[in-house]
């Protein structure tokens, strides 16, 4: 067991960290690729930054959520804030994160690292239980989006119940093996699945923007697709 741990946390850890590092670095630069390409094509470019700027924040923290589906909006703020600052900034997790890449940076003390794992949990159940029972959730729902789901779901609990052990149902060491290798799967996955949008959801209101700013020549293109150039506008 204890070979098993130290293979999850070394070897395969710094595998799964290259393949996530290099993977979202691909995603991104595909992105930045896209835009700059969208906007040399495009008829206007200029691009209104402020208003992209704020319409950028107002969906980063969509409070709209909150009047239109508090459930479903608090749900959400628990989850994401619990699954991105307890794995960067909890004690152990730092020290594991050091040992690959030698930069220091502030910890979250053990009470909180608990309060936000367990938001998490509770945010993580929300939302799965929407997406399977709430009709208008379950019918935008792939197999895809419940299985991340149980994925980031399993990898909170096996976490805390590995924290806690004297809570866990199952042995302490089995249950830090399993945290552990499901850490490094959801490494792997981030790059390769929608929880790419951590990296490419800030700039969501950019690409919208710059895909209204057509090229000059888009009308007559269109127009000769449909077989219509000759008809008027």
């Amino acid at each position: 067991m204890d070979t098993w741990i130290t293979l999850a946390r070394g070897p395969f850890f710094r595998i799964a960290l290259a393949i996530c590092v290099l993977g979202l670095g691909y995603r991104l630069g595909v992105v930045m690729w896209q835009l700059l390409s969208s906007w040399l094509r495009a008829g206007d470019q200029r691009i209104p930054v402020r208003a992209v700027f704020k319409a950028t924040v107002k969906w980063m923290l969509p409070t709209h959520l909150f009047r239109l589906r508090p459930v479903y909006g608090l749900a959400s703020l628990m989850f994401h804030l619990g699954i991105l600052l307890v794995p960067l900034f909890f004690t152990g997790h730092v020290r594991l994160w050091q040992a690959s890449v030698p930069v220091a940076w502030p910890t979250l003390g053990s009470g909180l690292a608990d309060a936000l794992s367990l938001a998490a949990i509770a945010g993580l159940v929300l939302i799965l239980l929407g997406r399977l029972l709430v009709a208008a959730s379950r019918d935008l729902t792939t197999s895809e989006d419940v299985w991340i789901l149980l994925v980031l779901l399993v990898l909170a609990v096996s976490g805390y119940w590995a924290a806690h052990p004297m809570s866990s149902p199952f042995a302490p060491r089995g249950m830090l093996l399993v945290h552990v290798l499901v850490g490094d799967l959801a490494l792997i996955l981030t790059p390769l699945t929608k929880i790419v949008h951590c990296i490419i959801y800030p700039f969501t209101q950019l690409l919208s923007e710059i895909g209204w700013h057509f090229p000059a020549a888009s009308g007559r293109h269109v127009a000769v697709s449909l077989a219509k150039e000759q008809e008027p506008v």
